[in-house]
């Protein structure tokens, strides 16, 4: 009897990129869809160089990016750990593809409209208490609530939430495809498999791309350097916290904690990517593919091979 593969987490973002990859267009259509709530009858994905299940594929973490039959352009992000710079981020990457569409000489009336989605495994501060598991963005006159532009839509989807909302909304296709994110062997994924025929084809992609040894490999780092990154806010917090009573007379009890935390926060986050950078290092894999994974520049990369 062949021993079951263990399903790798598909909210990991190497693993969420390779199963919503060109080639996945139908699934990554529904997911999509369930999102925005509109119709979309055809999709095109980029290849963005993710993670795939063939050993020569090149490999790299970028967000994924699919252009609709009316051109216009989605953006999706998934974002594991609060590094306390969520919509900054978020506003800088949506404005990094709007920008991009723009050809020397032509006008800025040819921009496509372009929709910034971003998956948290965490609340927003901002958004705690909203219910509902999708928050919709765009620019308003504050009084009138009128829309300056079709151009922009942000949507903003915190997966915690779906745990307190699925009984409520069992139907819902959108919380159906994030407790498959969230956790694709639970019971009621299985459930709503007979149901949703993407859901059940990302399942069976799932499947195959566990397979991969050199993915599971990379997920796992993932997953450590994440949870390494939480701990150390944690204690980020901590510290901030020592260190804003300590600093309270002469700074002010807030500035302390905020510095704390900042500091910790870089200092973690750095420390991940050069421990991820060594083991990589370590495989033989070349120097631009790992400042792919890691963020780090080349040039960073070449000192610690020094080491």
């Amino acid at each position: 009897m062949n021993k079951k593969i263990e399903l790798l987490k598909p909210k990991i973002d190497v693993v969420f990129h390779s199963l919503f990859k060109k080639g996945n267009e139908k699934i990554t259509k529904a997911i999509i869809s369930s999102i925005t709530k509109e119709e979309i009858k055809e999709i095109k994905l980029e290849d963005r160089h993710v993670v795939g299940k063939y050993p020569k594929e090149k490999l790299g973490i970028l967000d994924l990016k699919a252009t609709l039959d009316n051109g216009t352009i989605c953006d999706i992000e998934i974002q594991l750990a609060d590094n306390k710079d969520t919509t900054e981020r978020f506003l800088y990457y949506w404005s990094r593809i709007y920008s991009s569409q723009l050809e020397k000489g032509k006008p800025y009336k040819e921009l496509n409209k372009v929709i910034g989605i971003i998956i948290l495994d965490y609340e927003l501060d901002k958004t705690k208490n909203i219910e509902e598991i999708s928050t919709n963005w765009k620019i308003k006159e504050e009084t009138r609530f009128i829309n300056l532009t079709d151009k922009l839509e942000l949507f903003i989807i915190e997966i915690p939430k779906v745990r307190r909302i699925i009984e409520k909304q069992p139907n819902d296709k959108l919380i159906q495809w994030m407790l498959f994110l969230d956790n694709p062997n639970n019971k009621e994924v299985l459930e709503i498999m007979d149901k949703n025929e993407e859901i059940k084809e990302a399942m069976e992609e799932l499947e195959e791309i566990s397979k991969d040894e050199e993915l599971r490999w990379i997920a796992e780092l993932k997953e450590k350097a994440i949870r390494d990154e939480r701990n150390l806010m944690e204690h980020a917090i901590e510290d901030g916290l020592k260190q804003g009573i300590e600093q309270g007379i002469k700074q002010g009890i807030e500035q302390g904690i905020e510095q704390g935390i900042e500091q910790g926060i870089e200092q973690g986050i750095e420390q991940g990517k050069i421990a991820i950078a060594k083991k990589l290092l370590s495989r033989n894999m070349s120097i631009e593919e790992i400042s792919e994974i890691t963020e780090l520049s080349t040039e960073e990369i070449n000192k610690i091979n020094k080491k």
